[in-house]
């Protein structure tokens, strides 16, 4: 056990302590064993995290590079169209690093919830409303069923805010022209329930155990198009958790349904 303490305090977490015995001793040994794996497990997600948010911002940088370049050569000539280009692989960057401090305090709220008494309705109401242009623009009919005596939550304000924007926003990206949005809420052992379901091609049984993941992308395409990151899911997640709530998502008929649960 000392030795393989050592390699995992060197950084090899692909050590394992071998448990010959069911004593006290094996149930130390089983315990460091549990521990090495969520330490490599952190390590793979830290490595994972890195190589995808070089990957984020080489291919914006590479395509600002290439054409300023070719602009200072004058391959071809200053345009409107160009420089409008040149804006969205600028916006995609910004987007990226917006997204990246979000989840950066979300990760941090725990330590820092301002909880309070506050109305859940108003709160989904509000950021319904903010969104309407966009769900106006495709067409999709927004419904909302509130369940009785799930009115008030307890909890911090501008975080819950922040996580149900960003399940409304999923909502409006990914349920598709002229398809249908509802929001409802119900009661649950423990606490309350908000679910957010759209009509679309759904998602995969193999995806859904993910999408809660930092950067993990259902539609890899799309997400680029939108300017998305994979990262808004994991914001909602890490918020939720902090308030000691879950989330979870369901994918079938046609139709998906995203939600979380707070407690009482």
């Amino acid at each position: 056990m000392a030795a393989v303490s050592r390699e995992v305090a060197a950084g090899n977490f692909s050590q394992r302590v071998d448990i010959a015995y069911r004593d006290e001793v094996g149930q130390v040994a089983l315990a460091f064993n549990r521990m090495t794996d969520s330490l490599e497990q952190l390590e793979r997600l830290r490595k994972d995290m890195v190589a995808n948010v070089a990957h984020e911002l080489r291919t914006p940088l590479t395509n600002l590079r290439g054409y300023v370049e070719a602009l200072g050569d004058d391959v071809i000539p200053p345009a409107k169209e160009t420089f409008k280009m040149l804006e969205q692989e600028i916006l995609r960057m910004v987007y990226l690093v917006e997204d990246l401090q979000q989840l950066a305090k979300a990760d941090a709220a725990k330590a820092y919830l301002n909880r309070r008494e506050i109305s859940l309705h108003e709160v989904i109401n509000r950021m319904l409303e903010l969104y309407q242009p966009n769900f106006r623009d495709k067409m999709i009919t927004v419904e909302t069923l509130f369940g009785p005596e799930t009115g008030f939550v307890t909890a911090d304000r501008e975080k819950l805010l922040q996580a149900v924007r960003n399940l409304v926003e999923n909502a409006w990206k990914y349920t598709p022209q002229g398809g249908s949005v509802t929001v409802s809420s119900e009661c649950v052992p423990g606490g309350i329930r908000v679910i957010f379901a759209n009509s679309g091609g759904g998602i995969a049984e193999k995806d859904l155990p993910y999408i809660f993941e930092r950067f993990y992308r259902v539609e890899e395409s799309r997400s680029r198009e939108t300017g998305g990151a994979g990262i808004g899911l994991a914001i909602v997640k890490e918020l939720i958790e902090a308030h000691g709530g879950s989330v979870g998502a369901e994918s079938a008929d046609g139709t998906t349904r995203v939600w979380f649960s707070l407690p009482d």
